[in-house]
């Protein structure tokens, strides 16, 4: 008989209390939610891949362009995510999730169907608001039935297939619009009246109706909602789970630990975004060039991150318990930070990808351990809101990094060097903040981990 948890997905579980194994139907669900994730990147992608020819044919600006690309999934997206989030917490997660699955295979086949802007930007919103949906259900998941150290390793499959997904999503969504384009006039008169663009977003809304039947055996049942609560976890005895109440009692933890991951996606965002156009206009690099060298930089650090991270935090939990995750990520980042001074020094293009794919290595390591953080801070009623409004934040702290550069950019000059050292000036205090308020936030969160064990354990199972 396997050792019962002490508390379900608790960070006395992920601290080594209990034995390391999975679920019933924990492995299934799992891979279930991997290839929907990737499911899900491979619609955004061909949104992106038939920019040119869907422009051309529906005769758009670049302005509305980059509405439909850029404006809907950056706003719907963040205005779905939460609302969503709370269904999740309060009935059956299948049911959320497939209308979800739903949601964005029709309006990936209305991109397919647009015959204006309008029509096109409106399926653009169903879309993202659709896959805005599905993080925070899947991610609330893995705690429930991975338990002990299996959870590290159930998280870094899950960010690992979240960057393999815009891998795969470009792949095969030009791979089939390529493919289209070639085999078009063999094609059956009824499929031939619309052109390849078209025909690619149906095909890929196709395995819908295949995840929907998956989804019925997925172990993504409703979350239990505690019978009994701590008064000082900012969650109550009542019938609804409070969520805004527990995130004010505890802001002196949860504030300070988003906002700090929030700023290291900053800091990390600054050279993912310019670092093409950087080695373009001082060393004359190609955009294949800088796809290649980017690509190969991001897939090395990436596994080196998981492989590393993951090792490294399994030995740390077992040592220091519920402040591992913590303690790991601003440790990590203090290190890592010579890495970002390092940048306005380079005199050659495979320089500046060198020290990018150990930034990514770095990078890598903390960021595939933030599912587990996020996992600590809440009980299982309240999981999927927090990884909502975890979603919102890092949205509108971490996607504010481009902006920020262009910006310190153009204050400095047209020199093409100076934007290394905007990049640099923008990064090095986002850094410096992020190890701050992490250091600051890891005794609160230790506080609020031992509320959200004691609010689960009380939770009938």
């Amino acid at each position: 008989m396997k050792p019962q948890a002490d508390a379900p997905g608790s960070a006395a579980d992920a601290a080594g209390s209990s034995a390391d194994y999975v679920l019933k139907g924990g492995w299934y669900t799992l891979w279930f939610a991997l290839a929907l994730t990737l499911f899900a990147f491979v619609d955004r992608q061909v949104l992106t891949l038939a920019a040119a020819p869907m422009s051309a044919s529906l005769g758009l600006s670049d302005g509305e362009l980059g509405m439909v690309q850029g404006l809907a999934f950056a706003i719907f997206s963040v205005a779905a995510v939460y609302p969503i989030a709370w269904a999740a917490d309060r009935f059956d997660r299948r049911l959320v999730l497939g209308l979800c699955i739903l949601l964005w295979s029709l309006a990936t086949a209305a991109c397919g169907l647009a015959r204006n802007f309008e029509q096109l930007f409106l399926a653009a919103i169903a879309m993202a608001a659709g896959e805005a949906g599905a993080g925070p259900i899947i991610g609330s998941f893995v705690p429930e039935l991975f338990k002990g150290r299996k959870r590290l390793l159930a998280n870094g499959l899950m960010y690992v297939f979240g960057y393999l997904g815009v891998a795969v999503g470009l792949a095969l969504g030009g791979n089939a619009i390529s493919a289209l384009d070639a085999a078009h006039n063999d094609l059956p008169d009824v499929l031939r009246a619309f052109e390849s663009w078209r025909l690619t977003f149906f095909i890929v809304a196709l395995p819908a109706p295949i995840f929907l039947v998956l989804l019925a055996f997925a172990r993504l049942t409703k979350p239990a909602k505690a019978s009994a609560r701590p008064e000082d976890s900012g969650i109550e005895v009542h019938s609804e789970p409070l969520f805004w109440p527990f995130i004010w009692n505890n802001r002196s933890a949860i504030v300070p630990a988003l906002c700090g991951l929030g700023l290291y996606m900053l800091a990390f965002g600054c050279y993912l975004v310019w670092l093409p156009v950087v080695a373009t206009r001082l060393f004359g690099a190609t955009p294949a060039q800088n796809g290649s060298a980017m690509g190969l930089a991001t897939a090395i650090g990436m596994v080196g991150g998981v492989v590393l991270g993951t090792w490294i935090a399994r030995r740390l939990i077992v040592k220091l318990g519920p402040v591992a995750t913590i303690r790991f990520f601003w440790v990590s980042m203090l290190f890592a930070a010579p890495l970002l001074i390092a940048f306005p020094f380079i005199r050659a293009a495979w320089q500046g990808y060198a020290l990018f794919g150990i930034l990514m290595l770095a990078g890598t390591a903390i960021g595939c351990m933030i599912p587990t953080l996020l996992q600590d801070m809440a009980p299982s009623y309240l999981r999927a809101r927090l990884f909502a409004v975890w979603a919102i934040a890092s949205g509108l702290i971490g996607g504010s990094a481009p902006t920020l550069v262009g910006w310190v950019s153009q204050a400095l000059g047209t020199d093409p060097r100076q934007l290394l050292v905007a990049m640099t000036i923008v990064a090095i205090p986002s850094w410096i903040a992020a190890i701050v308020l992490l250091r600051m936030a890891e005794r609160p969160f230790a506080n609020l981990i031992h509320h959200t064990a004691e609010s689960e354990r009380e939770t009938p199972q």
